[in-house]
């Protein structure tokens, strides 16, 4: 099919061409209704099946279906769709201005009124695509038009999702453009309208640091940003506005905004808060604990008479007599009943009868010191003594096999083949294990014998015959460790692996993979049988933490598992079913 420029398609005369990607678009006129267009083309690559053709052009008529259904004045209208031959196209209205990706490249970071207002008009058309059955899908700044007036319009429904009519998305195909994607989208899982507020969480996050929030060097380094990192908070964000990315941008569906019009009430609400100014602090006084308020509150003990009929003993001026009692240290002691209370050195106002107090000076202690190592220095540390655990007793099975093979040598005064390969891969250890054992000591039995030729060797007691050495055909070089005994190791610290804090997991695996590693080499006839225990091992427990919904282990578990198949295909494409099934 021809792509080259046409003079007109339909009624429409083409002025010019403004855009190409997957499709071109034209800026063109309409001179029945005297006003500019853009017409969008199909493109069809060439070299495309009758399958492909066919695809492509239900999507094409699923994008004018999904925006032509939509008449919003934040989302393009379309006026026409059809075809001319074999090409086919739709009209839709002329948009000015400047797309939001170049206003970005431009400005970079924007204002936090203006990135607001932004996302809730984009909010406002996504809420009324929803509303009536349509996902976007593929929601970025290259879809969002800023119009020279200030108007804001959602635009290319190439792939959009219509929630009324059957998929033509097969389960596990994914569309969309990876650094806006949600993390559903991503493992080609069933979509909703969440999913767009997770690409508008993403571009709401860029327009206020004037980056994208998950970044990396290919495809493959984005989507796993989306699948297992947050991302960095902003700098000078107020907090409100930074708890409505959050939200926007939680990894689970369930978690984030149920709707475009929640997320717009939000951030309206942020944006009212912004705009009115927090009041000026009142300065305030230092507080004086020991000085008398200018207004005491009435005293409830002030009355004559008890509400129970009897004279308050408390009121001065009662006229009741003063108790006497006897004072052990001598005289008589006087009651506070009837009489007021005599305020030492003078003073005659009990409790707060300083008119003028002196200022105490208040004590604040210092603050706490702060800890010598931080929570990460302890991890990091707790780590380290596990690691150094873990060689530790790998060198010291080293060194025993060493010394049982120097105790069970034949006195050639070499070390077999197999031992001193093993040995030069456990690394720094092998210039100093490597050398050849003491030749054995010289056998005396023959001088004896020959000074006593006489003599039989049953007749010399203190005389030993010396060995006869029987050299076998096809020697078997001798073992340095014990496969079996480092496989079940292995077995056992995967199997801790599996429920130990994330922490610890890689590192407990880690010493694993070398504990199996280190049985495979020194297997012999059975390195390959060992080798595929070693890897299923590892992908039982992957597979295991699958199920539990643990993705993420389950793909560690897997690198571990990927390494010790390197070689065998079977088990490499067994590795890669489950990084699959794992979402990998």
């Amino acid at each position: 099919m021809s792509q080259s420029p046409p003079d007109t398609l339909g009624k429409y005369q083409i002025i010019r061409e403004i855009a190409r990607s997957n499709d071109i678009v034209y800026e063109a006129y309409d001179a029945q209704m005297n006003r500019r267009v853009a017409v969008k083309e199909l493109a069809m690559p060439s070299g495309s099946t009758d399958q492909q053709k066919a695809d492509r052009i239900k999507r094409f008529m699923r994008e004018a279906k999904a925006a032509g259904s939509l008449v919003h004045p934040n989302i393009v209208t379309v006026y026409e769709v059809s075809k001319q031959e074999e090409r086919h196209y739709l009209a839709m209205e002329f948009l000015d201005g400047d797309t939001l990706r170049k206003l970005i490249e431009k400005d970079g970071a924007l204002t936090a009124e203006k990135a607001i207002n932004v996302a809730v008009e984009v909010l406002k058309g996504l809420a009324f695509a929803h509303e009536n059955g349509v996902v976007h899908r593929d929601v970025k700044p290259e879809n969002i038009q800023i119009l020279e007036n200030g108007s804001i319009k959602l635009t290319d429904f190439g792939i959009a999702r219509l929630t009324f009519e059957p998929n033509i998305t097969m389960d596990g195909q994914v569309f969309g453009t990876p650094s806006y994607m949600s993390p559903e989208q991503i493992n080609g899982k069933d979509i909703d309208a969440r999913s767009d507020i997770f690409s508008v969480g993403i571009i709401l996050y860029e327009m206020l640091a004037g980056v994208k929030p998950f970044t990396g060097d290919n495809v493959m380094a984005i989507t796993y940003a989306i699948m297992n990192k947050d991302p960095d908070m902003i700098p000078g964000v107020d907090p409100r506005l930074w708890d409505v990315i959050r939200v926007a941008l939680d990894k689970t569906s369930s978690m984030r905004y149920d709707s475009a019009n929640a997320m717009k009430a939000d951030l309206l609400k942020v944006e009212r808060e912004l705009s009115t100014p927090a009041p000026a602090p009142q300065p305030q006084m230092p507080a004086q604990p020991y000085a008398v308020p200018a207004q005491q509150q009435p005293n409830p003990y002030a009355a004559q008479y008890t509400p129970y009929g009897t004279p308050n003993p408390y009121q001065q001026g009662t006229g009741a007599p003063p108790i006497q009692t006897h004072n052990p240290y001598g005289g008589a002691v006087p009651q506070p009943y009837g009489q007021p209370y005599q305020a030492p050195y003078g003073n005659t106002q009990p409790y707060g009868g300083y008119q003028n107090p002196v200022a105490i000076p208040q004590y604040y202690p210092p603050p706490p010191r702060r800890p010598l190592l931080s929570a990460e220095a302890k991890s990091s540390i707790g780590k380290f003594i596990i690691t150094l655990i873990v060689l530790g007793a790998l060198f010291g099975l080293v060194f025993v096999g060493l010394g049982a093979i120097g105790r069970t040598s034949t006195g050639s005064g070499e070390i077999p083949r197999s031992v001193e390969n093993t040995i030069n891969r456990v690394g720094e250890t092998a210039d100093r294990v490597t050398r050849p054992l003491s030749p054995a000591p010289p056998n005396n039995s023959q001088n004896q014998t020959a000074e006593s030729p006489s003599q039989t060797p049953e007749q010399t007691p203190n005389t030993i015959a010396p060995p006869t050495k029987t050299q076998p055909s096809n020697p078997q070089p001798q073992s340095l460790f014990d496969p079996e005994g480092l496989m079940a190791q292995g077995d056992q610290m995967v199997d801790q692996g599996k429920n130990a804090d994330r922490e610890e997991q890689t590192s407990i695996w880690s010493a694993a993979s070398v504990a199996y590693s280190m049985a495979i080499t020194d297997g012999g006839n059975n390195a390959s049988s060992l080798q595929d225990r070693a890897v299923m091992k590892f992908v039982g427990v992957a597979d295991d933490l699958i199920v539990q919904g643990r993705r993420q282990e389950a793909r560690i578990a897997l690198n571990y598992a990927n390494s010790l198949a390197q070689g065998n295909q079977n088990l490499e494409q067994r590795v890669d079913l489950s990084y699959r099934r794992a979402g990998g």
